[in-house]
């Protein structure tokens, strides 16, 4: 997103004032009666935007001594505020893989991407994985597990059981940004070991979000 268009959203999500209110704080903390002179409105309608952006989350208020007379009062972004700001994480990332793999070479990234699929799977819970041997319902039933384990991940994933294959639809891709970014790292390393060391090494991806689609579909045969 560009400045222009931040700058819109910030705007209709918030209204003007609030917004202008977020993008003083944004470069340093203010004082209610600071923000007044700023914005050129009256200091009480100030402390009334500033209260629906404290309770929000958005910022925080606090006192601070002065070189004289009594403490006062500011406020300042937190957390929360902080994110509605522009970032470049995803951009960051991909830049980051691809100097790990220019530095270390493919094989060796790849086992770092395989690591990290262990660690993500194993951060919910999950150790099973589709034995050779599994009956049918068997295997529904640890697919039906896997795809609970995706969603405590953020998937919003469900099951869709045919005759010899079943189908898991994924609405949510967690590395979104990431993986528009760069595909290769993401969709072919990150998310087929994920799959891989969840379900089975057979299990394939039919459709993916970096594509253009509006989902991300895993195969896998009955």
């Amino acid at each position: 997103m560009d400045n222009q268009g931040f700058e819109d959203s910030l705007t209709t999500l918030f209204g003007p004032v609030k917004a202008e209110i977020l993008r003083e704080l944004s470069t340093s903390e203010r004082s209610a009666g600071s923000l007044s002179e700023l914005l050129g409105i009256n200091k009480t309608a100030v402390k009334e935007h500033l209260e629906t952006l404290e309770k929000k989350g958005y910022i925080r208020s606090y006192f601070k001594h002065q070189s004289s007379g009594r403490p006062g009062k500011f406020y300042e972004l937190t957390e929360k505020g902080m994110e509605l700001f522009p970032k470049r994480y995803a951009e960051f990332s991909a830049l980051l893989l691809q100097e790990v793999e220019r530095e270390l070479g493919q094989e060796r990234l790849n086992a770092i991407l395989s690591r990290m699929a262990d660690r993500l799977v194993e951060s919910v819970g999950w150790s099973g994985n589709l034995d050779e041997g599994t009956t049918r319902e068997g295997k529904i039933r640890k697919l039906g597990e896997f795809v609970s384990m995706l969603n405590r991940l953020g998937y919003y994933a469900r099951l869709e059981i045919g005759e010899d294959c079943v189908r898991i639809v994924r609405h949510n891709c967690i590395f979104y940004e990431l993986a528009k970014a760069s595909n290769r790292f993401i969709c072919s390393s990150l998310e087929r070991e994920v799959i891989s060391k969840g379900l089975s090494s057979k299990a394939r991806i039919s459709e993916t979000f970096s594509d253009g689609g509006k989902r991300c579909v895993v195969e896998i045969d009955l």
